[in-house]
């Protein structure tokens, strides 16, 4: 069996909101979008009375996951509502993506009978709709478990099931149950890309991090700030990163910091020092040079690397040690300068006849 779709319009053109283009697509996934479009245009044209996620799947050349993934997202987005029946999709109701449907709540368009053969279902309509002019707050839906039958069809899915093995690649071992877990609620649920997935799980391996639940904090952070893509996502992690945060907050610098600049502070992982020890060193460059000179901090932490320091105590020693050879220095300058002192005493010229004179007062003092 499939589904009816019937729309009031026949014109040949399909009316797309202008609310739905700016507010709901630059967030969307692309394959979302070609799903919603063709609905659209289904319910405003109907021409055909058989419908199934089979045959959508087919005309979109896309699988029949992807199919009920995108159906997922705009049931949380608020643009339809999926109904289901033990288990399965039963019927589809689409909404209208006007300014008013975030207020007052589903304008019914057009109802779309459901009756596939999915092994699983979807969650009940979302509670999230978007504002035309100023988006609400992001709310994530919640985190449910998939059912092993659920999982399974899921990770059929050409996307999941690669994604899924760059993931293995990255933990060095198989997904755990939890981990598999995770990967199909972003992916699935909240519409995160393969890529971007990854650069979740690369971003969280780089910290020494492997648990899920760690993973799972930063990806839901990523989310609510609208992060869709995985430059976004490492521009987010590279101005908070621990050596680039401590750096541009020890340096007062407010922007975010550019592509050469990270690269000196990432050359410092050779000296295997502790935050405390470069934040000494950006604080020394400050009061020493005014500025933030990264190039000086860095002069600074060779010299310290050079002389051994492991910690802030080994480098007041290179302090009093620096003050002690510059006590030392400034007291052999002093003891320099009195025998310079001695040494350029004025000495006289004699004449032939003053040294002749001289021999016989001497020989005249002898006889006396």
């Amino acid at each position: 069996m499939g589904f009816t779709i019937t729309g009031a319009r026949g014109s040949g053109y399909t009316q797309i909101p202008n609310s739905f283009i700016r507010t709901y697509m630059p967030s969307a996934n692309g394959n979302f979008v070609k799903v919603y479009l063709y609905l659209k245009m289904v319910c405003e044209h109907p021409g055909e009375r058989e419908w199934s996620v089979t045959r959508l799947a087919d005309l979109m050349e896309c699988t029949e996951n992807d199919i009920l993934r995108a159906l997922r997202y705009w049931n949380r987005e608020g643009l339809l509502q999926l109904q289901e029946e033990n288990g399965e999709i039963s019927r589809i109701l689409l909404c209208d993506a006007s300014p008013s449907t975030a207020e007052e709540g589903p304008a019914p368009e057009s109802v779309a009978d459901l009756a596939d053969d999915s092994a699983y279902g979807t969650q009940k309509p979302g509670s999230m709709n978007h504002a035309a002019e100023e988006p609400a707050e992001i709310n994530l839906p919640d985190k449910h478990t998939y059912t092993p039958l659920q999982a399974e069809a899921l990770t059929k899915d050409v996307e999941i099931e690669e994604t899924i093995t760059r993931v293995e690649a990255l933990l060095g071992t198989p997904v755990s149950p939890a981990h598999l877990q995770l990967i199909l609620y972003f992916m699935c649920d909240i519409g995160f890309s393969s890529g971007l997935l990854v650069t979740l799980y690369e971003t969280a391996i780089k910290k020494g991090k492997k648990q899920p639940r760690y993973i799972e904090a930063i990806g839901i952070s990523w989310a609510k700030q609208g992060i869709h893509t995985p430059e976004e996502a490492r521009e987010e992690s590279e101005r908070f990163s621990g050596a680039y945060s401590l750096v541009a907050g020890a340096l007062g610098i407010k922007r975010g910091l550019a592509p050469a600049e990270r690269e000196i502070i990432d050359s410092w992982n050779a000296y295997h020092f502790s935050d405390s020890i470069i934040k000494e060193a950006c604080k020394r460059t400050v009061l020493q040079t005014g500025d933030t000179n990264l190039h000086y901090v860095s002069k600074i932490l060779k010299d310290w690397h050079e002389k051994q320091v492991v910690s802030l105590e080994d480098v007041e020693k290179c302090d009093e040690s620096f003050q002690r050879k510059k006590r030392n220095s400034s007291d052999r300058k002093k003891v320099i300068a009195a025998r310079n002192q001695f040494q350029n005493f004025p000495q006289r010229n004699y004449s032939k006849s003053e040294y002749s004179n001289l021999e016989k007062q001497l020989l005249r003092t002898r006889e006396s």
